[in-house]
């Protein structure tokens, strides 16, 4: 028996996505009923042991981070494959991955920022914090590395209160911020019950639903049809994952602009189902890379959402 206050879906969608494989049903039970499901069941599901395998591979895991022949823009990589099990909500020693995070703290200095090749630079915190968001979720928040990181990120904030992918001359003098690298540090940040709750990071929030509400082109990123597409993961730069780290926030939650852009990813369902509007091949094992039925996994993540709004 779920606990009723953990409900919150219609019934008929909460048993369609308790149908669905067994790594879904992981995550809905252990994020949206508070259970305790045993993770162990889960390891028999060949598209996700695909996906660990595809993690320790040298040419395009967490080993070839080194080699530079992974981008943190490509899906099916090292970046995302690691975010999408960190989604799930397994942890690096229920994967046995603890050797490949290892080797990702190879790559931080001593003031706590991390340089990878090919392109990721000491002050590129949008990029590195993609893989340290995940880290964060699975087990690693006090992990002193990973707590200098994230306070050399925000002693890296502008004037203005967000982030910048630039050098650090100019993201301090600049007003304002570029909204993939404000998107990128708040999930990271929002992993941090002490930081959901900051007044420092408002106006890191309030560019994201600025940008929103003024449908503008900043710094390159745009929120015109690729951003308001259901797509996971969202490698760009989507309003999925825009809302899903707003989330965390509390004062990002109470904004009518976040409820506006809540409100119309929930104009798209069907019978309170989602559907994929846009898709990687890569990962043409899992429901949220087709779109001739609706999705479990982005129906799951919408509801991840709600269930944040409503606790």
């Amino acid at each position: 028996m779920y606990p009723l206050r953990a409900i919150i879906l219609d019934k008929k969608v909460l048993d369609w996505l308790l149908a669905g494989p067994a790594w879904l049903k992981y995550a809905v039970e252990l994020q949206l009923l508070n259970a305790h499901p045993d993770v162990a069941l889960v390891f028999q599901d060949a598209a996700i042991q695909k996906v660990v395998a595809r993690l320790r591979d040298k040419d395009v895991g967490i080993p070839a981070l080194k080699s530079g022949k992974v981008h943190y823009t490509e899906s099916g990589k090292a970046y995302w494959d690691l975010f999408f099990l960190a989604d799930i909500g397994f942890s690096v020693s229920d994967l046995g991955l603890e050797k490949e995070a290892a080797e990702i703290f190879k790559y931080q200095s001593a003031d706590g920022s991390f340089t990878i090749p090919p392109n990721v630079r000491d002050n590129y915190f949008c990029m590195s914090s993609i893989l340290l968001s995940s880290l964060t979720k699975m087990g690693y928040r006090r992990d002193p590395r990973l707590e200098k990181y994230t306070r050399l990120l925000i002693s890296s904030q502008s004037y203005g209160g967000g982030w910048h992918c630039y050098d650090d001359e100019f993201g301090r003098v600049e007003i304002g911020a570029c909204p993939m690298a404000n998107l990128n540090a708040l999930m990271l940040l929002g992993q941090y019950e002490t930081y959901r709750r900051s007044p420092a990071f408002k106006s890191a929030i309030d560019l994201l639903l600025q940008h929103w509400r003024i449908r503008a082109n900043l710094h390159s990123f745009g929120v015109g049809r690729r951003f308001t597409s259901l797509q996971y993961p969202a490698v760009k730069y989507g309003i999925l994952r825009v809302l899903d780290a707003l989330s965390l926030f509390p004062y990002a939650i109470k904004s009518p602009d976040f409820q506006n852009m809540l409100d119309y990813v929930h104009n798209k369902a069907l019978d309170g189902r989602y559907y994929a509007e846009s898709f990687d091949s890569t990962y043409a094992g899992f429901d949220f890379a087709q779109d001739m039925q609706p999705s479990r996994w982005i129906t799951f993540l919408v509801a991840r959402i709600d269930k944040r709004v409503e606790d």
